[in-house]
C-alpha cells in the first residue's frame, strides 16, 4: 500500500488518455464540487499538461485559486491541505460510482497536489490515513528510544511506501517526458535597410537613425546588426526575424517614407504602406521627427505590425516569453475575465524562469489589476503593485515598467506617484501614443482636466487617428461640460466601441432628454455588449472621480436606466 493512496501495481498512462481523462472529469455532471473545487483540480490539471508541476505548492495554490494575499503562510493557513483533503474525498467517492468503467483515472497522491493519472481498475488502497504534508516538508526525526518493534513497523511501512511513490514518479516521468517543454519565445529581431535618391541621401540616413533609436524605445523588438547571427540553441519557432525596407524621399511640400515589412524566414512581405507629413510653413526637422513616431509605432507599437504578425503565431498557450507577454498585453485591452486569467499561468512561469524579466512582471502587473477590478477582489491591486515596482526597479528605463507602475498606482490611489511613474515613461518613449494617451487618463479623471484633455489631443495628432483612451478623455470632458451631443458625436467617431465607451454614450444620449432614443439605443448596446451592467460597476465602484464629474456620471447613468454603483472620489480605483 502506497503513502500517496495508489496501489504500487498502478500503471500511469499516455498523455493522450491523461488529456482525455481530465476534460471528460471536468466536464462530467456527475462529479458533484463547489465551484472553489473545480477551480483547484482545473489549475494542478493545466499546470501538469504545462509543464509546470514544480510550481504548484500550496503557496502558489492559495494565491491563485483560493485568492489568499502574498503574506499567506501555509504553517499557519491549513486551507490548501484541507480542500486538497476534501477534494481526494469526493474523487474517491467519484471512481466508485463509476465502477466498472473503462478508462484512466486521476489521482491526487497525498503529501502533494500534483495529479498523476494511471489506469482506472488499479484501486486506491484502503486504510490509508498518511497525514496530509506538504512533499517539500522535511519530516521530523524518528525518536530512537521508541520499542525496537515499534521502530521496525514504521521502517517497513516507510519502506514499503517509498518502493510504491518511486514506481509511481518513475511513470510520471514517461508522462512528463512524454510532454514536450514549453516554447520560450524571444523579442523579434528587426533589420533595417533603406535607399534615398542622391539628394536625400543624407536626410535619409538621418531618418534611419532616428527609426532605430525610436523602434528600441519601445523595447517590444530587438535591432539587428549586419554582424548579427542567430545563436544555434534557439530554434525558429523561439526566434523570429523582420526585414524593414524603406525608400525616403522629399518634396516641396512634404516628406515621406514608403516602407515595407517582411518574414525573413518566408521572404514574405506582411505589410506595405507609405507615411507622409507636410512641411508647410513649420520646420522640415519637425515634419522628419513626426514621420520617424508614426512609422515606428505601426511598426513596434502595442498594436503594430510585427506584435500583431507575432500574436498571429499558432503556438501553444504554454509558451513562455514574449509570446506571452504580448498576449498578456492584449488580454488586459480586452479585460476579459477569462483571457486575464488565461494569461497568467505563462507570465508566472516566464518570471519563475527568469526573475528578472522585467515585461513579464509588468504584464502580469496589469493583468492583477484588471482582474482585481472584473472581479471585485482589491487582493489582486497589492500584488500588481509589488510586481509593478519590481519591474520598475530591476529595469529602471522599461516603459512597460513605468505603464504598470502608472496603472498599479492609481489603482490603491496613489495618484501623484502614479501620474509621475506615467511621466517617467512618456519621457523614456515619447512616440508612444498608447502611454501618453493612459497618462492623459490619469490626469483627467485626477482633476486635472486641461492638461488631460491636452494630453489626449497630442497622442492623437502623434498617431493621426483615434486612440480609445486619448477618445475616452475627450468623451468626458465633452460630458462633464454639458456638452451631450458632442459626447454622442465622439463616441460614435469610435470603431467597434468598447463597453465603457458605449456607457458613456448611452449617458449622454439620455441627458439629452429623447427617451425613445435612450430606450433604442439601450436596446442595441445589450446585444452588442451582454456585460453591460457589469462594466458599469467595474468602470466605477472602485474608480476615482472628482465629485462633480462623478455627480454627473450618476445623473446619466440613472436617466439611461443603468444601474448605478456609488461612485467612490476617495476610494481606491
Amino acid at each position: 500500500m502506497a503513502a500517496n493512496g495508489v496501489s504500487n501495481r498502478a500503471q500511469a498512462v499516455s498523455e493522450s488518455e491523461a488529456r482525455s481523462e481530465a476534460e471528460r472529469l471536468l466536464a462530467d455532471p456527475r462529479l458533484h464540487v463547489s465551484d472553489r473545487h473545480r477551480a483547484f483540480l482545473r489549475y494542478i490539471v493545466d499546470a501538469v499538461f504545462e509543464g509546470r508541476s514544480d510550481a504548484v505548492k500550496a503557496y502558489s495554490i492559495a494565491i491563485d485559486v483560493f485568492n489568499r494575499p502574498p503574506s499567506f503562510d501555509p504553517s499557519s493557513d491549513p486551507i490548501v491541505r484541507i480542500e486538497a483533503t476534501r477534494l481526494r474525498e469526493t474523487l474517491a467517492k467519484y471512481y466508485e460510482q463509476l465502477g466498472d468503467e473503462p478508462g484512466a483515472r486521476l489521482d491526487i497522491p497525498r503529501g502533494r497536489y500534483v495529479p498523476v493519472f494511471v489506469e482506472r481498475e488499479q484501486q486506491p488502497c484502503p486504510g490509508d490515513d498518511v497525514s496530509d504534508v506538504e512533499e517539500d516538508v522535511v519530516p521530523a526525526v524518528e525518536d530512537t528510544t521508541a520499542p525496537l518493534r515499534s521502530t521496525m513497523r514504521r521502517k517497513r511501512y516507510a519502506f514499503a511506501a517509498l518502493a510504491s511513490l518511486a514506481a509511481l514518479a518513475g511513470g510520471y516521468a514517461v508522462f512528463r517526458a512524454a510532454t514536450p517543454a514549453p516554447l520560450d519565445t524571444q523579442k523579434p529581431f528587426v533589420s533595417l535597410s533603406l535607399n534615398a535618391a542622391q539628394k536625400d541621401t543624407a536626410a535619409g540616413e538621418t531618418v534611419m537613425e532616428d527609426l532605430a533609436v525610436s523602434l528600441a524605445r519601445f523595447g517590444t523588438v530587438r535591432l539587428k546588426s549586419d554582424a548579427g547571427t542567430a545563436r544555434p540553441d534557439v530554434g525558429p519557432g523561439e526566434q523570429t526575424t523582420y526585414d524593414i525596407r524603406m525608400r525616403y524621399g522629399e518634396d516641396a511640400t512634404s516628406v515621406f517614407l514608403w516602407w515595407q515589412v517582411s518574414d525573413a524566414a518566408t521572404g514574405e512581405a506582411v505589410w506595405t504602406d507609405q507615411d507622409r507629413r507636410p512641411t508647410g510653413t513649420g520646420a522640415r526637422d519637425d515634419a522628419m521627427r513626426a514621420l520617424v513616431y508614426s512609422v515606428s509605432r505601426r511598426i513596434a507599437g502595442p498594436v503594430g505590425v510585427v506584435n500583431t504578425m507575432e500574436l498571429r503565431r499558432n503556438l501553444p498557450a504554454s509558451t513562455t516569453g514574449n509570446i506571452c507577454v504580448l498576449r498578456g498585453e492584449f488580454a488586459v485591452e480586452q479585460r476579459a475575465l477569462a483571457s486575464l486569467k488565461a494569461a497568467r499561468p505563462c507570465l508566472e512561469a516566464t518570471i519563475a524562469a527568469d526573475p528578472a524579466d522585467a515585461d513579464a512582471m509588468a504584464t502580469l502587473a496589469r493583468v492583477f489589476v484588471w482582474t482585481g477590478r472584473t472581479t471585485g477582489d482589491d487582493s489582486y491591486f497589492g500584488r500588481g503593485l509589488n510586481l509593478a515596482n519590481r519591474a520598475a526597479t530591476v529595469s529602471p528605463a522599461s516603459t512597460r515598467a513605468a505603464l504598470a507602475q502608472l496603472a498599479t498606482q492609481y489603482q490603491v490611489g496613489q495618484n501623484d506617484t502614479s501620474i509621475a511613474a506615467g511621466r517617467r515613461g512618456v519621457a523614456l518613449n515619447p512616440e508612444n501614443a498608447d502611454l501618453l494617451a493612459k497618462l492623459a487618463m490619469a490626469l483627467f479623471l485626477s482633476g486635472h482636466w486641461e492638461e488631460g484633455v491636452r494630453l489626449a489631443q497630442e497622442a492623437t495628432d502623434l498617431v493621426g487617428q483615434t486612440i480609445r483612451d486619448a477618445n475616452f478623455v475627450m468623451i468626458l470632458d465633452a460630458y462633464r461640460q454639458g456638452h451631450y451631443a458632442e459626447a454622442v458625436f465622439l463616441a460614435r467617431q469610435v470603431p467597434a466601441a468598447d463597453t465603457p465607451t458605449t456607457v458613456l454614450k448611452l449617458a449622454a444620449i439620455a441627458r439629452l432628454g429623447d427617451r425613445p432614443v435612450t430606450e433604442q439605443e439601450i436596446a442595441a448596446a445589450r446585444l452588442q455588449h451582454p456585460d453591460l451592467d457589469r462594466t458599469v460597476a467595474a468602470m466605477f465602484s472602485g474608480a476615482r472621480f472628482d465629485s462633480s464629474l462623478k455627480a454627473a456620471l450618476r445623473t446619466g447613468i440613472l436617466e439611461a436606466g443603468l444601474k448605478s454603483p456609488e461612485l467612490a472620489s476617495n476610494g481606491p480605483m
